[in-house]
C-alpha cells in the first residue's frame, strides 16, 4: 500500500474502521518518529468518532511519553491489528456454522463482516444510504460466492422476516453504547421484535477508553441527500444503540455489556490525547 497523508484519510468516507486502521498503520510506518505525533493528532481532531484511530493513536502517545521505540511499537500493534481481526472472524464463522445460519442480514459495509459471512449461502444487504456503501458489500460477498440481495432501507422489516439473524460491524463502543452507520439502531429495534439474534462484530480495538467522551457521529453535507435551499436536510451518517440490544463478537468470543465496561475502565489515556480530544476540548 502507498502512503496516505492525513488529508487522504480524513476524506475517506467509503472504507470501514478496521481499513483505514490497516492504512494509517501502514503510512506511519513510512514517517519519521518527529511527524507520526503530528499525523496522529490531526487524524484524531478530525476523525475522533472512529475508535480503533484513538485507540491507535492513544498507545503511539503513551510510548512517546514513555520515551520508547516508536518502529517496534508500530510493528508490535499492526501484528495485534491483523491477530485480532483473524481471530474476531473466526469466532463468528464458528458461531454462524455451529447454529446453521444460512440466511443473514447486514447494513452498511465492514471488511470484518464481509470476512466473517464470506461462507454463508446468502446475505441479504441494505443499501446504507446516502453513500449506498451497501453496493460495495454486495459487490465483495459476490466475489466470494455469496448469494446477495440487495434491499432498499426502507424494507429492512421485510428483510427480516425470513433471516435466521442480523450482523453489523462497528466503529466505535463505548459504556453508553455502540456508534455504527444510521439505520443501525431501527435495525437492533426490529430484530428485537421479530426475535431474531443481533450480533456486532467487533474486536476490543472498537471500545473507547472510560474517560474519553461517546462520539456524537459524523453529519455530512445535505447536498448527499436533497440539493434544495429551501429544505433542511439532515445527513447525520451514525447513530448510537444500546449495548443491551446485541450481543458482541470480538477476538475473545461473545462479551457481555458489564465486559465491554469492564475492559473501557481499564484502558489507560495519554495526556496528549486528553489535551487534544476534541470532544475533552469542549468540556
Amino acid at each position: 500500500m502507498t502512503y496516505r497523508n492525513a488529508e487522504e484519510i480524513l476524506r475517506d468516507n467509503r472504507k470501514g474502521a478496521a481499513e483505514l486502521l490497516e492504512d494509517v498503520i501502514k503510512s506511519i510506518q513510512k514517517l519519521e518518529t518527529e511527524e507520526i505525533e503530528d499525523y496522529l493528532k490531526t487524524l484524531v481532531i478530525n476523525r475522533y468518532s472512529i475508535t480503533p484511530l484513538i485507540n491507535l493513536a492513544n498507545k503511539i502517545f503513551l510510548s512517546l511519553e514513555q520515551e520508547e521505540d516508536i518502529d517496534s511499537i508500530v510493528e508490535e500493534l499492526e501484528s495485534e491489528f491483523f491477530s485480532r481481526n483473524r481471530e474476531t472472524t473466526t469466532k463468528m464463522k464458528n458461531l454462524i456454522e455451529d447454529k446453521n445460519y444460512t440466511d443473514i442480514l447486514t447494513l452498511s459495509y465492514s471488511s470484518t463482516v464481509i470476512q466473517s459471512l464470506s461462507s454463508v449461502e446468502k446475505v441479504k444487504v441494505l443499501e446504507s444510504r446516502p453513500n449506498r456503501e451497501g453496493r460495495k458489500t454486495a459487490k465483495r460477498l459476490i466475489d466470494r460466492g455469496v448469494e446477495v440481495e440487495y434491499w432498499v432501507d426502507a424494507g429492512m422489516c421485510r428483510a427480516l422476516e425470513n433471516v435466521d439473524c442480523a450482523v453489523v460491524g462497528a466503529d466505535s463502543i463505548s459504556k453508553k453504547g455502540f456508534l455504527n452507520k444510521i439505520g443501525t439502531k431501527p435495525l437492533a429495534i426490529i430484530s428485537d421484535t421479530l426475535e431474531k439474534e443481533f450480533y456486532v462484530i467487533a474486536d476490543t480495538s472498537k471500545i473507547l477508553p472510560s474517560k474519553i467522551p461517546t462520539p456524537k457521529g459524523e453529519s455530512h453535507p445535505p447536498k448527499e441527500v436533497w440539493d434544495n435551499e429551501f429544505v433542511v436536510v439532515k445527513n447525520d451518517y451514525f447513530e448510537l444503540t444500546s449495548l443491551k440490544r446485541a450481543k458482541f463478537m470480538t477476538e475473545n468470543g461473545q462479551i457481555k455489556p458489564k465486559e465491554i465496561k469492564k475492559i473501557a475502565e481499564k484502558k489507560e489515556v495519554s495526556e496528549i490525547l486528553l489535551k487534544i480530544h476534541p470532544l475533552l476540548r469542549e468540556r
